[in-house]
């Protein structure tokens, strides 16, 4: 074989091997960063409200709302999301956590709507208020249930 032509035909094969390379690296990363963008969307099962014995009562004053849960009895604990609207329809919510030490014992949580810090500053003109509760139970499973009502 001819000396002259031993350069171009390595430097293509080189050419072939490096880029044939890089295609592939790119395509894996790219594959492997459309996998982690996808979301996952998780179905919670749903219970009725009566099933746990849940509640959401205004207080007298229609600054406070409670939760109540008074079947607790294979619930290990609970996460709230409670969400309205004030005036000029602005958004406001409040979440929380509330563990279950005892069996059966009862679950009564005061949800203040507004801020408080020193002092508290109250929402005025509430409206659409959900409550959204997730129990999970001593098994491991997790439900939701959701009440709404109105001051």
């Amino acid at each position: 074989m001819n000396k002259k032509y031993l350069i171009p035909l390595i430097a293509a094969i080189s050419l072939i091997l490096v880029g044939g390379a890089v295609y592939l690296f790119s395509q894996r990363n790219s594959s492997n960063q459309a996998s982690l963008i996808e979301p996952t969307m998780e179905v919670i099962p749903t219970i009725m409200p009566s099933d746990i014995g849940l509640t959401l009562t205004p207080g007298a004053d229609g600054k406070r709302l409670y939760m109540e849960i008074t079947n607790t009895k294979d619930i290990a604990g609970v996460d709230y999301e409670l969400s309205y609207t004030t005036t000029d329809d602005i958004p406001r919510g409040a979440i929380g956590h509330v563990d279950i030490k005892t069996p059966g014992q009862k679950i009564k949580q005061e949800i203040i709507l507004g801020t408080c810090s020193d002092v508290c500053h109250y929402d005025k003109d509430i409206t659409n208020i959900k409550l959204i509760v997730k129990v999970t139970k001593t098994n491991g499973m997790v439900y939701q249930a959701e009440v709404e009502t109105e001051l």
